[in-house]
Formats: structure tokens, sequence, C-alpha cells
């Protein structure tokens, strides 16, 4: 079973660099999208990236500039992917069941932007709450935890040490039921992309800093 994973690719500003990415890559069982699709809430710009997937097989999460009062209307305009947001999913992928839990994630510290909206440190504990619900659920093979924001600080190193909690969460850490694989995004300035975190396998797939899909080869445990 081979996962190709990619995120932060804030089309229109990075899209000719997905598309040499897709035209290089392997044809994937599985893709998934760890959020920031487009730049700043512009919905329409996700049209060429899903003309390319629209025939393949894709699970994606939303980012932050996925803005949260649109994302109804990506699952309108996108229909033949499947968007998770606190969500799970189990899929048959060749001889295997993958279950997979996906949502924007969850940072230590809100922003000043999130602050002024109403988003504090409650809003995310939460959601932790409701991922590891989930991943105690787990029906499957094996489970991926998909989200936004880093759920470990290993791989957000070449970012500025003082913005990790305003980047993630070391989440993976303080699960009760952990996944075998983890895939984030928004770190565009990891040197570190790919961490073994208490024994779950953790990947930045973050366009800015892998250029190119991240590729995943899953076995039955």
């Amino acid at each position: 079973m081979i996962l190709g994973a990619i995120s932060d690719i804030h089309s229109p500003r990075y899209l000719n660099d997905f598309f040499m990415a897709f035209r290089t890559a392997p044809l994937y069982d599985l893709y998934i999208l760890a959020g920031d699709l487009v730049d700043k809430g512009k919905v329409l710009h996700f049209d060429p990236i899903y003309r390319l997937l629209s025939s393949r097989k894709v699970v994606a999460v939303f980012g932050n500039d996925d803005f949260r009062e649109l994302r109804d209307e990506y699952r309108r305009l996108y229909p033949s992917i499947t968007w998770l947001e606190e969500e799970a999913t189990s899929l048959k992928v060749g001889n295997s069941t993958i279950y997979l839990v996906g949502s924007e994630g969850v940072i230590e510290r809100p922003t000043k932007w999130q602050f002024e909206r109403g988003i504090n440190r409650e809003f995310y504990m939460k959601r932790k709450e409701r991922l590891e619900d989930l991943l105690c659920r787990k029906e499957g093979d094996l489970t991926v935890l998909i989200t936004h924001y880093s759920p470990a600080y290993e791989t957000l190193k070449g970012e500025k040490t003082w913005a990790y909690p305003e980047l993630g969460y070391p989440l993976v850490k303080e699960l009760k039921c952990k996944p075998d694989i983890a895939i984030h995004g928004h770190a565009h300035k990891s040197t570190i992309t790919h961490a073994v975190v208490d024994g779950v396998e953790v990947y930045n797939v973050a366009l800015p800093a892998t250029r190119g899909f991240t590729t995943i080869r899953l076995e039955k445990s």
C-alpha cells in the first residue's frame, strides 16, 4: 500500500510546484491532502488540483487558510474527495483496511489572530479530546492520523522555536490510542520532515519543505 501525501499548496502560490510534483510522482493507492490547499480561502483556486486528482482516491483535511466558513463549499464543489473534519473513515486499499482520522489539528497556543476571533486554548483541548475518541475507535489494519497542524515538535525543526506552540502540539506523545502514522503540514521551513515519536512515524508533508509528494509505504502489522 503506497500513500502519496502533500499539503500547503496555497493555490495559486505553489500551484506550479504541485504540477511538477504530480508529474514526477508514482501512481499512489491513496492521495492525502493535509490542508492549506488554497491561499486565503479562495476556494475556486482548488479547481486545477481537483481536476488532476478527481479520478484518484483522495482523502483531505482543511488548513487554517481553508477558512472554516467556506468548508461546506469545498464539499459541494469537490465531492469525489473524502473530506475529514474531526471525522474518521475506513477505506479498503489493496488488501488492507486503513482507518483514517482527520482534522485541522491542535495547537498549544492560539495566535493573536485566532484570539481576536474567539478561538482559545479550550477550543483546541476539546478538539484534542475528539481526536482521542476517534483514534480509540480504531477500525482496520492500520491507523493514520491526518492533521494540518503538527502533532509533534520533532518535525518543526527549522522553524523558530518560539513559534512551535502556534504551529502544533505534542499530541502524539500524549495520546492514549496512538496511530501508526501521523501526517501533517503547516511547517513550511521544516528541515526535518520525518521523525519517529513514541513509536509513531510522523511526516511533515508541506510542499514548501518537501518540494514534492511524500511517499509512504504501509504494511500490515
